[in-house]
This record gives structure tokens, C-alpha cells and sequence, in this order.
């Protein structure tokens, strides 16, 4: 077995959202100004929220635009709106009111919002492009937590933080629980779980679950792949990446989403400017997201798109062969 770096406990699956709710319920107890603006959707803790701060949620209903400019007008009076829906309805339909309307001004608004390839709600609620569409947009930073623990660590440091803030929550299978309670979570900080000697796997979110797996198959061959843990997007960490371009000389990205202008172009770009090193990206390749079932035996999506531990493993050995050539 694998052995990790501090703060790592690879434990059973639990369900990432859940480190969401309790990050947000902690900080509305906290903040009076915090305000959930619902969008015919649901909540984190919503039965708790529905029981106790019933006069803090605001619904908006089906009108994305609309809830992006209530946000924006409670932000500039000092409020911290908080919006929670799927990232293509709350974000990409109200994309220009959330440029106009929010970044512009860099107003205090918080996005949680829900993407990813795996499950049954199909090609219109399992989007896989939304990052990449919002990589661009200044102002706003993005994360994707790993497991519960980082999800409540993320969600504190959102709330914490001035200005808006997205945490993209996936549509996936429950994640490892990974990192311990006292996981030290920065805003632009990478971590690393394991640093490896033969290449790393810099992974985003759920997959740093199959990348977890994918160094326990690897190591059956002899091969010590390094795993560094990339949470927030923007600003993303170059010293780490670089760092792990150093180390191991040979980098795959895994990331739960569209490989276009995703976490392996974000990564292809640093190591470019600083360190170029032969890489591998893992993740949707110019396709739709789809529907699919899941069960114990088998993730028809997770096979129909090669984001299983075992594709990630063919994809280290091929980088490897890279650096191999590049000798």
C-alpha cells in the first residue's frame, strides 16, 4: 500500500455536499448579513434553513438572470448572498449579469454550484464545460474540493474571503474521505499527498479519488507516482506545479470535466512558461456530458469517458514512455 504525506487519511466515501452544508449553516450562524438566494432549487441544510433562517432565504424561482441581479444589489448594500444551483443554470444562463453585475465590481457574492459527468440527469444538467467558460472571467475565484473535509474547508475560506467565490461541488460518486480535520486549506495553495519519484498525477475533486486508486495500481508495477491535490483553480498554484515537474519529470492531469481550457490546460500553461515537461490530460474530451447508470458493479460513464483509475494509470505509463523518449 501507498504511503502518504501529513494531513492524508484515506478513508470510507462520504458525501462531499455534505462538507458544503456544514461550512455554510456554521457561517449563517455566524454572519447575520448572509442571505441564500434560492433559485427554484435546493439548499445546503435546507430543512435546517427552512426551521431557523426561514427569513433569510430569498427565492428567485427559474430566473437566473434575475437571481444574479438581486445578489449583486444585496452585495452592494453589504449583504453576502450566497447562490446554489447547478453551474449551467446559475451560472452560465446569467453569465453576462454575473460579469456585469458582480465582477465588474468585484461584489461579495458566493456561487456553489454543482457540475460533473456521472449520474442520470443527462446532457442537460451534467455539464462538463462550465469551468473552462469561466476560467476567463476575472475576478472570481474558483475551487473544487476533493472530499468532505476539504468541502467544508473550502466553503469556511469562501465565506471568509472578499469577493465572489465559486466552489463547483461534482455530480459523482461519494469521494474517499481523504484529509484529516486538521487538513491546513489555503485559497491558491496545492497539496501535496504523496510526492512520488516516476511522474505525478495533479488531480482536481473527484478524481483525486481514482487517483488515490491509480497509485496502488501503479505501484503493483514498481512505478512511485506522486499524487499533488489542485483545489482552487484560480489563482492556481504554479510553485507546486513546477515543483512536481522537478520532482518526477513526468505530469497527468486528471480532472472530472472538459479538457478544454480545464485544469490541463491551466496546468499545460505553467509548466510552458517555466518548466516544459512531458504531460498526459485525463478528462472529457470535446464531448457532452451524458446520462449513465451507476451501480456497485459498474459506472457506465466512467468507462464511456476513460476516468477510471485504471485509465489514469495507461495514461502515467504513456507519460513516463514521454519522458522515457525525451532522454
Amino acid at each position: 500500500m501507498a504511503t502518504w504525506n501529513k494531513h492524508v487519511a484515506i478513508g470510507e466515501p462520504a458525501m462531499t455536499y455534505k462538507g458544503v452544508g456544514n461550512a455554510i449553516k456554521a457561517a449563517f450562524i455566524k454572519d447575520p448579513n448572509t442571505l441564500a438566494i434560492l433559485e427554484d432549487m435546493q439548499f445546503p441544510e435546507i430543512e435546517w434553513f427552512t426551521d431557523n433562517m426561514f427569513e433569510r432565504m430569498i427565492e428567485c424561482g427559474i430566473a437566473e438572470q434575475n437571481g444574479a441581479c438581486v445578489a449583486a444589489a444585496l452585495a452592494a448594500e453589504g449583504f453576502v448572498p450566497v447562490l446554489n444551483n447547478f453551474l449551467f443554470a446559475s451560472m452560465s444562463r446569467a453569465y453576462n449579469q454575473i460579469r456585469q453585475s458582480i465582477l465588474v465590481d468585484r461584489f461579495n457574492v458566493k456561487f456553489i454550484s454543482r457540475e460533473g459527468v456521472w449520474g442520470e440527469v443527462g446532457v442537460s444538467h451534467a455539464t462538463v464545460e462550465g469551468i473552462g467558460s469561466l476560467r476567463n472571467l476575472p475576478n472570481l475565484v474558483i475551487m473544487n474540493p476533493a472530499d468532505i473535509v476539504e468541502a467544508e474547508k473550502a466553503t469556511e475560506a469562501m465565506m471568509q474571503y472578499i469577493g465572489p467565490v465559486m466552489v463547483r461541488v461534482e455530480l459523482s460518486p461519494n469521494p474517499y474521505t481523504i484529509f484529516t480535520d486538521d487538513y491546513p486549506f489555503d485559497i491558491g495553495k496545492a497539496y501535496s499527498l504523496r510526492d512520488g519519484k516516476d511522474a505525478t498525477i495533479i488531480a482536481t475533486g473527484y478524481m483525486v479519488t481514482e487517483a488515490i486508486k491509480a497509485v496502488d495500481l501503479l505501484e503493483k508495477d514498481g512505478l512511485d507516482v506522486g499524487v499533488l491535490n489542485v483545489c482552487t483553480w484560480k489563482p492556481i498554484d504554479e510553485e507546486a506545479i513546477v515543483a512536481a515537474a522537478e520532482r518526477t519529470g513526468a505530469i497527468v492531469t486528471a480532472e472530472n470535466c472538459s479538457d478544454i481550457n480545464g485544469l490541463g490546460d491551466a496546468v499545460a500553461c505553467v509548466l510552458s512558461e517555466n518548466l516544459p515537461t512531458p504531460l498526459v490530460k485525463v478528462g472529457v474530451e470535446d464531448e457532452f456530458g451524458q446520462s449513465g447508470l451507476i451501480t456497485p458493479e459498474k459506472d457506465e460513464l466512467m468507462e464511456h469517458f476513460a476516468l477510471s483509475a485504471e485509465d489514469l494509470a495507461v495514461s502515467v505509463r504513456e507519460c513516463i514512455k514521454k519522458k522515457e523518449r525525451a532522454r
